[in-house]
């Protein structure tokens, strides 16, 4: 297969704007303008709330720094 130099181009061309993205996304970071609701199990909630508060956090603030790493790693 012969290489061709505009794959490498598109790919950083691609990096770049997901670097960008991201770059915003810690920017607006604060805009907290939308709300995520979800079922979860009331032990399972209970627990992960209680570690959260033993370290001094919040379940809130948790999943939103779990969220920013999956986007910062672009995959799961």
């Amino acid at each position: 297969m012969q290489y061709d130099p505009l794959d490498n181009l598109h790919a950083m061309s691609n990096n770049i704007a997901q670097k960008h993205r991201l770059n915003e996304i810690k920017k607006n970071a604060h805009d907290l303008d939308d709300v995520l609701t979800f079922r979860v199990n009331s032990a399972l909630k209970k627990e992960f709330s209680r570690i959260c508060k033993e370290n001094q956090s919040s379940a809130s603030s948790e999943l939103k720094r779990y969220m920013l790493k999956i986007v910062e790693q672009g995959s799961l």
